[in-house]
């Protein structure tokens, strides 16, 4: 009798640890397969991958103006021609009246944004502004990605604000840069990275309502076109989201396939 009993008590045992071993081993599973799929998730975020480098608009400007990403093609206006480019081609600019309209607008008082591109500036003007990117407002530009001539370096405005790319070298003419401007609305905080990066930065908010497309090769003042870039840009991006600074360096190394 003592000896069934043992038996007894000796299977209840037994089944009361494989009972805990198979509810570990479903919980375990099922934490896996949650991590798994967040993992899975993760690597096939848009933000991490050659697809979501493109941005709501990719134009290459290699001897053409036609968009990789978007639903706008660039139209290039007087005072511009193309040339050779760091990935095979670009757009140069005359500096008096050369740009290019793209078509694409982004909400640049609302949503978190982006924008980038390769410039080179010509050695016969290294003074005053040039700007490489804008977006028009009804009087003003949302924003100028430019060469700041009073500080003798690249810089990401707004209209009464200047980030200037402090932590960069001085700009040399004739050699091609990465220049990059990102915005996040949480903290109000511009940056501009110069070759992926980081290069400059402070808070600021920008108050001007966009009414026009993403222009390459100008500004915006006044109602007036101003600031025209005398170079080449190519390799032109817009975001409505705020890059990562792998992302920007990324980018800065080579364009999306």
């Amino acid at each position: 009798m003592t000896r069934r009993w043992s038996l007894i008590t000796t299977i209840a045992v037994l089944t009361v640890a494989l009972a805990f071993v198979v509810v570990q081993l479903v919980r375990g599973e099922g934490a896996g397969g949650s991590g798994e799929e967040k993992g899975g998730a993760a690597a096939a975020s848009p933000k991490a991958t050659a697809e979501g480098l493109q941005g709501v608009g990719w134009w290459p400007l290699h001897r053409s103006g036609t968009a990789k990403a978007g639903e706008h093609d660039a139209v290039a206006g007087s005072g511009t021609e193309w040339t050779d480019g760091p990935g095979g081609g670009a757009l140069r600019l005359d500096g008096s009246s050369g740009s290019a309209d793209t078509g694409t607008r982004i909400d640049t008082r609302k949503n978190d944004y982006s924008f980038a591109a390769r410039v080179k500036l010509d050695a016969e003007d290294m003074s005053g502004f040039h700007t490489a990117l804008s977006q028009d407002g009804e009087k003003f530009s949302t924003f100028y990605l430019q060469y700041a001539g009073p500080d003798e370096n690249f810089a990401f405005s707004f209209p009464g604000a200047r980030t200037v790319a402090e932590q960069a070298e001085q700009p040399q003419a004739g050699r091609w840069y990465h220049l990059t401007g990102t915005y996040g609305q949480k903290d109000h905080r511009m940056k501009i990275y110069v070759d992926g990066r980081l290069a400059g930065s402070r808070q600021a908010t920008g108050r001007v309502k966009p009414t026009g497309s993403v222009v390459v090769g100008r500004g915006k003042f006044g109602g007036k076109a101003v600031d025209h870039w005398k170079g080449d840009v190519a390799d032109v991006h817009v975001y409505d989201r705020e890059l990562t600074a792998d992302e920007v360096k990324s980018l800065s190394a080579h364009e999306p396939d």
